[in-house]
Protein backbone atom coordinates (compact mmCIF):
# COMPACT_ATOMS: atom_id res chain seq x y z
CA UNK A 1 0.00 0.00 0.00
CA UNK A 2 2.84 2.27 0.78
CA UNK A 3 4.25 1.69 -2.72
CA UNK A 4 0.89 2.35 -4.34
CA UNK A 5 0.41 5.58 -2.47
CA UNK A 6 3.88 6.72 -3.37
CA UNK A 7 3.28 5.81 -7.08
CA UNK A 8 0.04 7.79 -7.25
CA UNK A 9 1.46 10.70 -5.33
CA UNK A 10 2.71 12.59 -8.42
CA UNK A 11 -0.87 12.50 -9.86
CA UNK A 12 -3.09 12.86 -6.81
CA UNK A 13 -0.81 15.05 -4.73
CA UNK A 14 -2.65 17.89 -2.97
CA UNK A 15 0.14 20.28 -3.87
CA UNK A 16 -0.25 19.67 -7.64
CA UNK A 17 -4.07 19.89 -7.68
CA UNK A 18 -5.52 23.42 -7.91
CA UNK A 19 -9.18 23.59 -6.95
CA UNK A 20 -9.81 27.08 -8.31
CA UNK A 21 -8.31 26.32 -11.70
CA UNK A 22 -10.30 23.10 -12.02
CA UNK A 23 -13.54 24.92 -11.14
CA UNK A 24 -12.84 27.66 -13.64
CA UNK A 25 -12.27 25.12 -16.42
CA UNK A 26 -15.53 23.32 -15.57
CA UNK A 27 -17.53 26.56 -15.60
CA UNK A 28 -15.92 27.68 -18.86
CA UNK A 29 -16.83 24.40 -20.56
CA UNK A 30 -20.42 24.52 -19.23
CA UNK A 31 -21.33 28.16 -19.98
CA UNK A 32 -19.51 28.68 -23.24
CA UNK A 33 -21.65 30.99 -25.48
CA UNK A 34 -23.07 29.57 -28.64
CA UNK A 35 -21.42 30.86 -31.80
CA UNK A 36 -23.48 33.53 -33.58
CA UNK A 37 -24.44 32.41 -37.07
CA UNK A 38 -23.27 34.72 -39.82
CA UNK A 39 -25.86 37.24 -41.01
CA UNK A 40 -27.22 36.37 -44.40
CA UNK A 41 -27.67 38.90 -47.16
CA UNK A 42 -31.45 38.63 -47.11
CA UNK A 43 -31.56 39.80 -43.48
CA UNK A 44 -29.56 42.94 -44.20
CA UNK A 45 -31.60 46.12 -44.51
CA UNK A 46 -30.74 48.35 -47.48
CA UNK A 47 -29.02 51.60 -46.64
CA UNK A 48 -31.11 54.71 -47.26
CA UNK A 49 -30.23 56.46 -50.47
CA UNK A 50 -28.90 59.99 -50.14
CA UNK A 51 -31.40 62.62 -51.15
CA UNK A 52 -29.95 65.12 -53.58
CA UNK A 53 -31.69 68.41 -53.08
CA UNK A 54 -31.18 71.15 -55.57
CA UNK A 55 -29.78 74.19 -53.90
CA UNK A 56 -31.96 77.21 -54.65
CA UNK A 57 -30.22 79.91 -56.61
CA UNK A 58 -29.78 83.26 -54.91
CA UNK A 59 -32.52 85.64 -55.93
CA UNK A 60 -34.83 82.88 -57.22
CA UNK A 61 -37.48 83.67 -54.60
CA UNK A 62 -36.81 87.41 -54.43
CA UNK A 63 -40.27 88.35 -55.66
CA UNK A 64 -41.93 85.88 -53.30
CA UNK A 65 -40.02 86.90 -50.18
CA UNK A 66 -39.83 90.65 -50.97
CA UNK A 67 -43.00 91.97 -52.58
CA UNK A 68 -41.55 95.48 -52.46
CA UNK A 69 -38.94 94.52 -55.04
CA UNK A 70 -41.55 94.47 -57.83
CA UNK A 71 -42.95 97.83 -56.72
CA UNK A 72 -39.52 99.44 -56.66
CA UNK A 73 -38.70 98.04 -60.12
CA UNK A 74 -41.94 99.46 -61.57
CA UNK A 75 -41.28 102.86 -60.02
CA UNK A 76 -37.72 102.97 -61.36
CA UNK A 77 -38.99 102.12 -64.85
CA UNK A 78 -41.67 104.83 -64.73
CA UNK A 79 -39.24 107.46 -63.48
CA UNK A 80 -36.77 106.56 -66.23
CA UNK A 81 -39.43 106.78 -68.96
CA UNK A 82 -40.72 110.13 -67.69
CA UNK A 83 -37.20 111.54 -67.41
CA UNK A 84 -36.29 110.46 -70.95
CA UNK A 85 -39.55 111.86 -72.35
CA UNK A 86 -39.19 115.24 -70.66
CA UNK A 87 -35.49 115.39 -71.55
CA UNK A 88 -36.23 114.79 -75.24
CA UNK A 89 -38.99 117.38 -75.34
CA UNK A 90 -36.96 120.03 -73.52
CA UNK A 91 -33.95 119.61 -75.81
CA UNK A 92 -36.11 119.69 -78.94
CA UNK A 93 -37.86 122.88 -77.78
CA UNK A 94 -34.60 124.61 -76.91
CA UNK A 95 -33.12 123.41 -80.20
CA UNK A 96 -35.91 125.11 -82.15
CA UNK A 97 -35.45 128.31 -80.14
CA UNK A 98 -31.73 128.38 -80.83
CA UNK A 99 -32.31 127.71 -84.53
CA UNK A 100 -34.73 130.63 -84.70
CA UNK A 101 -32.15 132.85 -83.02
CA UNK A 102 -29.45 131.70 -85.46
CA UNK A 103 -31.68 132.60 -88.43
CA UNK A 104 -31.30 136.27 -87.48
CA UNK A 105 -27.58 136.13 -88.11
CA UNK A 106 -26.62 133.24 -90.40
CA UNK A 107 -28.11 131.50 -93.44
CA UNK A 108 -30.99 129.02 -92.99
CA UNK A 109 -28.78 126.07 -93.92
CA UNK A 110 -26.22 126.94 -91.27
CA UNK A 111 -28.86 127.93 -88.74
CA UNK A 112 -30.31 124.40 -88.90
CA UNK A 113 -27.10 122.96 -87.46
CA UNK A 114 -25.94 125.86 -85.32
CA UNK A 115 -27.73 124.70 -82.10
CA UNK A 116 -25.36 121.71 -82.04
CA UNK A 117 -22.63 124.11 -80.93
CA UNK A 118 -24.55 124.40 -77.66
CA UNK A 119 -26.16 121.00 -77.26
CA UNK A 120 -23.33 118.98 -78.79
CA UNK A 121 -21.10 119.41 -75.75
CA UNK A 122 -24.21 118.99 -73.58
CA UNK A 123 -24.90 115.53 -75.02
CA UNK A 124 -21.26 114.43 -74.87
CA UNK A 125 -20.90 115.48 -71.26
CA UNK A 126 -24.14 113.67 -70.47
CA UNK A 127 -22.77 110.42 -71.87
CA UNK A 128 -19.57 110.90 -69.86
CA UNK A 129 -21.59 111.44 -66.69
CA UNK A 130 -23.58 108.27 -67.28
CA UNK A 131 -20.40 106.25 -67.79
CA UNK A 132 -18.86 107.72 -64.65
CA UNK A 133 -21.95 106.94 -62.57
CA UNK A 134 -21.89 103.30 -63.66
CA UNK A 135 -18.17 103.05 -62.86
CA UNK A 136 -18.67 104.82 -59.49
CA UNK A 137 -16.44 107.70 -60.48
CA UNK A 138 -16.85 111.44 -60.23
CA UNK A 139 -17.39 113.57 -63.32
CA UNK A 140 -16.92 117.14 -62.16
CA UNK A 141 -15.52 118.33 -65.50
CA UNK A 142 -18.44 116.84 -67.43
CA UNK A 143 -20.94 118.41 -65.03
CA UNK A 144 -19.20 121.76 -65.50
CA UNK A 145 -19.49 121.46 -69.29
CA UNK A 146 -23.19 120.59 -68.98
CA UNK A 147 -23.87 123.54 -66.68
CA UNK A 148 -22.09 125.94 -69.05
CA UNK A 149 -24.04 124.61 -72.05
CA UNK A 150 -27.35 124.87 -70.21
CA UNK A 151 -26.55 128.39 -69.03
CA UNK A 152 -25.64 129.43 -72.59
CA UNK A 153 -28.92 128.06 -73.93
CA UNK A 154 -30.92 129.88 -71.24
CA UNK A 155 -29.09 133.17 -71.88
CA UNK A 156 -29.59 133.02 -75.66
CA UNK A 157 -33.26 132.12 -75.39
CA UNK A 158 -33.99 134.87 -72.85
CA UNK A 159 -31.95 137.46 -74.77
CA UNK A 160 -34.09 137.13 -77.92
CA UNK A 161 -37.46 136.84 -76.15
CA UNK A 162 -39.99 139.60 -75.61
CA UNK A 163 -39.54 142.13 -72.85
CA UNK A 164 -42.26 140.55 -70.70
CA UNK A 165 -41.31 138.38 -67.74
CA UNK A 166 -43.68 135.62 -68.85
CA UNK A 167 -41.94 135.28 -72.22
CA UNK A 168 -38.55 135.02 -70.52
CA UNK A 169 -39.80 132.28 -68.22
CA UNK A 170 -41.38 130.33 -71.08
CA UNK A 171 -38.24 130.26 -73.21
CA UNK A 172 -35.80 129.95 -70.30
CA UNK A 173 -37.34 127.00 -68.44
CA UNK A 174 -36.83 124.21 -71.10
CA UNK A 175 -33.00 124.16 -70.86
CA UNK A 176 -33.25 124.03 -67.07
CA UNK A 177 -35.87 121.29 -67.32
CA UNK A 178 -33.54 119.25 -69.53
CA UNK A 179 -30.77 119.58 -66.94
CA UNK A 180 -33.05 118.53 -64.06
CA UNK A 181 -34.43 115.53 -65.99
CA UNK A 182 -30.95 114.39 -66.88
CA UNK A 183 -29.90 114.62 -63.23
CA UNK A 184 -32.80 112.37 -62.24
CA UNK A 185 -31.94 109.95 -65.02
CA UNK A 186 -28.37 109.67 -63.76
CA UNK A 187 -29.72 108.96 -60.29
CA UNK A 188 -31.66 105.94 -61.60
CA UNK A 189 -28.60 104.43 -63.30
CA UNK A 190 -26.21 105.17 -60.49
CA UNK A 191 -24.93 102.05 -58.70
CA UNK A 192 -23.91 103.75 -55.48
CA UNK A 193 -25.23 102.00 -52.36
CA UNK A 194 -28.16 103.72 -50.71
CA UNK A 195 -29.00 104.01 -47.01
CA UNK A 196 -28.81 100.83 -45.01
CA UNK A 197 -32.44 100.87 -43.92
CA UNK A 198 -33.60 101.25 -47.53
CA UNK A 199 -31.45 98.31 -48.65
CA UNK A 200 -32.82 96.16 -45.84
CA UNK A 201 -36.38 97.03 -46.85
CA UNK A 202 -35.75 95.86 -50.42
CA UNK A 203 -33.50 92.86 -49.84
CA UNK A 204 -35.00 91.71 -46.55
CA UNK A 205 -33.23 91.26 -43.22
CA UNK A 206 -29.97 89.37 -43.28
CA UNK A 207 -30.04 85.89 -41.86
CA UNK A 208 -27.49 85.19 -39.09
CA UNK A 209 -24.72 82.83 -40.06
CA UNK A 210 -24.99 79.41 -38.42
Amino acid sequence: MQNLWQAADPVMSPESWDLDQELAQMLGATHAPDPVPPRQDKDRQPLPRPVHRKRPQPGAHTLTRNPRFLTVSVLVTLITLCAVTMLTWSISYSYDQLRSIALLVVSPKLAHWWPLTVYGPWLLSGLSILRASVQRRTARRSWAVMLISSGTAVALCIGQSADSLLAMVVVGIPPITALVCFRELVGQFSSRPGPRHAADAINGPKQPKS
